[in-house]
């Protein structure tokens, strides 16, 4: 896609316009070679979202809700754009490759992206048209930085498959990793430590039940025992008291043996209260109010009514309008002029926000009342209106006179 500054220069005939290379210095010696990152989405899958379930309801309530949403495609005619139904972009985000809809497709680029910050979709071309989208198995595949072209292409290696994408067959999401530009950085690494302590809290009360409920502790005895004695003592502890089965039963230990706690209860370590806040904490990372995942603790209808609008408006649609730049910018151009071609989504038939557009129309109407065109309206409330004959015009309701008009009028005659 050409640079629109050089595009716009060319037009108005500007002396001295030279290519442009933004990519940022890098040594010599990373220059062609893949960039590979601490952070493994393959671990981020396992260790998170496999094992967290606060992860996996967070993420699973993004994902799910980004791929309820079509995507439309309009043409600009005039001052208008103008939905074109059918148009090729349009059918192939529907319908992205022979075995997935554009459900599972979007699904798993919201999944990859939370969970590893980057997703990847490779473009697959019959007669130069982009005829099928497929995700790459993004834990396999790495950035070939290059000085030149920022990012020359794309390696992919699992086991002894090796494959080299070019930079153009790849459609690349990314959330912002502010310590690299070739790599994005997911919500869940910025999360790692709090998932990590809410998982080892559900492994730690497993093991607790596991063994009746209690804390970590030793048998102490008044003599010392023979290493047959110490076998038999071990056993029998075993034998008798782990498991859920033998929860709450007696302990009986002879030879004068005493008991004694070596570590906190878990009222001691506040085991609740902590789970507690790490949930809340995952909740807040991911942009998802927790009553969304089930957590229901002072909510009721209003404030949940209003938890799916925030939802909607703070989380799922920035990360649509995330997809929508990466489109328009690897896509679109492949499909018709950027400029006389948009691609967008369509919320209109979500509920949480049919109910903030009536508020927004509301609101609009009050203001119009007050003589403001709906031209101004619109830009002010950011309402996608087209335009009419007559929105630029200011309409002031007759009843509404002003103090030296109406000191000229007869009110008897009235």
């Amino acid at each position: 896609m050409a640079n629109p500054i050089l595009r716009a220069a060319k037009a108005l005939q500007v002396p001295d316009v030279k290519r442009l290379i933004g990519a940022p210095p890098i040594p010599s010696y990373q220059d062609g070679r893949p960039q590979w990152s601490e952070w493994s989405t393959d671990n981020a899958i396992k260790e998170g979202f496999k094992r967290s379930t606060w992860v996996y309801a967070c993420v699973w309530r993004i994902m799910r809700a980004a791929a309820s949403v079509p995507w439309v495609v309009s043409r600009r005619e005039g001052d208008k754009w103008v939905p074109v139904p059918g148009h090729p972009l349009e059918l192939l985000l529907e319908t992205p490759n022979p075995k997935m809809s554009r459900q599972d497709l979007i699904e798993r680029t919201a999944s990859h992206l939370y969970l590893g910050g980057n997703a990847l979709w490779q473009k697959v071309t019959a007669r130069n048209i982009v005829a099928e989208l497929w995700p790459l198995d993004v834990g396999g595949i790495k950035p070939i930085i290059s000085q030149r072209d920022f990012i020359s292409g794309y390696q992919y290696e699992r086991g002894k498959i090796r494959h080299l994408y070019k930079a153009d067959e790849v459609v690349h999401f990314t959330f912002i990793d502010p310590a690299n530009p070739y790599w994005g950085m997911s919500p869940l690494q910025a999360a790692a430590r709090t998932v990590d302590t809410d998982v080892e809290a559900v492994k730690w009360n497993k093991i607790a039940l596991q063994n009746r409920a209690t804390p970590d502790g030793v048998f102490t005895h008044d003599a010392p025992l023979t290493p047959e004695q110490w076998e038999e003592a071990r056993d029998h502890v075993r034998s008798q008291h782990q498991g859920a089965d033998n929860a709450r039963t007696p302990w009986v230990l002879g030879g004068g043996a005493k008991w004694q706690q070596m570590s906190l209860s878990p009222a001691e370590m506040d085991f609740i209260e902590s789970r507690r806040m790490t949930r809340l904490e995952i909740c807040a990372i991911f942009g998802v109010p927790p009553v969304l995942v089930g957590i229901f603790d002072d909510a009721t209808l209003a404030n949940a009514e209003t938890s799916i609008k925030i939802f909607w408006t703070e989380t799922v649609i920035p990360f649509l309008s995330d997809i929508r730049g990466a489109l328009t910018r690897s896509l679109v151009p492949l499909f018709g002029d950027p400029a006389s071609l948009w691609l967008t989504y369509d919320t209109s038939n979500v509920e949480a926000l049919q109910k903030s557009m009536e508020d927004l129309v509301r609101v609009g109407v009050e203001l119009w009342k007050t003589g403001m065109p709906w031209q101004q309206i619109a830009a002010l409330l950011d309402l996608d209106l087209q335009p009419w004959d007559g929105w630029d015009v200011s309409w002031i309701p007759i009843a509404m006179q002003s103090s030296d008009m109406a000191r000229g009028l007869d009110f008897e005659a009235l």
